[in-house]
C-alpha cells in the first residue's frame, strides 16, 4: 500500500502545479499592446460588444501552431443592447510570436481586409 501511495505522489505533485497557473487574460484595454506568456500556460482573450445587434467576434488570423483554440462562449444579459462578452481560450503550445486580431463583424458580412477592430502581438515564450 506505502509503494502505491509514493508511486502516486509526482502524479499528484504535477496536477497541483497544473492546477495552479493561472490563466493570463486579455481584454479590449490590451489593444495595441504585446503580452507574453509561457509554453503551457492557457490564454483567455476577453472582448466586448453588444447583445442582440446582430454583429459577432471573428477571429482574423491563423494562431497555429503558437496558440490553439480550445474554447469559445458568449455571455450576455438577454436585454437588447447589454454589454455581450466573447470569451476566447487558448493553450499556448509552441514558442514564437503571433498578431492576434480579431473583427467584430455584422453576421454575414464579407471579411474585412482592412485593419482588424482588435489587435495585439503574443509571444510564446519557453
Amino acid at each position: 500500500m506505502q509503494a502505491k501511495i509514493v508511486a502516486a505522489a509526482p502524479v499528484l505533485a504535477a496536477l497541483a502545479i497544473a492546477s495552479a497557473r493561472a490563466d493570463v487574460v486579455v481584454t479590449g484595454d490590451d489593444a495595441g499592446k504585446t503580452v507574453t506568456l509561457h509554453k503551457g500556460e492557457p490564454l483567455v482573450v476577453k472582448l466586448v460588444g453588444r447583445h442582440g445587434s446582430g454583429y459577432y467576434w471573428r477571429l482574423d488570423t491563423d494562431l497555429t501552431p503558437e496558440l490553439i483554440l480550445s474554447g469559445r462562449t458568449t455571455r450576455a444579459l438577454d436585454l437588447p443592447g447589454a454589454p455581450e462578452e466573447t470569451t476566447f481560450t487558448f493553450e499556448a503550445a509552441a514558442e514564437g510570436t503571433v498578431d492576434f486580431r480579431a473583427s467584430n463583424l455584422k453576421a454575414g458580412a464579407p471579411i474585412p481586409h482592412g485593419p482588424s477592430d482588435f489587435t495585439a502581438t503574443i509571444v510564446v515564450a519557453p
